[in-house]
């Protein structure tokens, strides 16, 4: 009925699908990395802010340090669940990802997380004020701006 020898022969690589299997343990493997970075990032980030909310306050010996302690950890929960729209205006202000293959979006996301946490842990080590916001923010631009800067050439 059916004659099966005149359809086309699947190569013998596609059978199991070891190019799609590949790639998708890679992305995988990039995706569990990204999460320990994000844990990695959130404790540098958190202290980041503990030490600006902190600094002055105890340098100026405004009150006791355990009045200071209580009040900046408010100041961070309260921060932490404000800070929602935070996000969206990087998604959609920064770079639009619709304009990028998956694989890019992981290149500058990957990218974006390794230089925050090296930045930001540099800095607090060092003693420096800076903002997580800002840093966050123009990682990704430049990410963005790299990668875009490497495709047109």
């Amino acid at each position: 009925m059916y004659d099966i020898s005149l359809q086309p022969q699947i190569p013998s690589f596609a059978g199991g699908n070891n190019i799609h299997t590949f790639m998708e343990t890679i992305y995988l493997c990039i995706i569990i990395f990204l999460f320990v970075l994000a844990v990695f990032d959130l404790i540098v980030g958190v202290s980041n802010d503990a030490v600006n909310f902190l600094n002055s306050a105890v340098g100026a010996k405004a009150a006791s340090f355990k009045t200071i302690l209580f009040i900046a950890g408010i100041g961070i929960f309260i921060g932490a669940s404000l800070s929602n729209g935070m996000m969206d205006i990087a998604r959609h202000g920064i770079y639009q990802p619709e304009h990028f293959y998956f694989a890019e979006i992981m290149c500058i996301l990957l990218a974006v997380m390794l230089t925050d946490v090296v930045l930001l842990d540099v800095f607090n080590s060092m003693g420096m004020p800076t903002s997580t916001t800002v840093s966050l923010v123009f990682e990704l631009l430049g990410g963005t701006f790299a990668l875009s800067t490497y495709q047109s050439t």
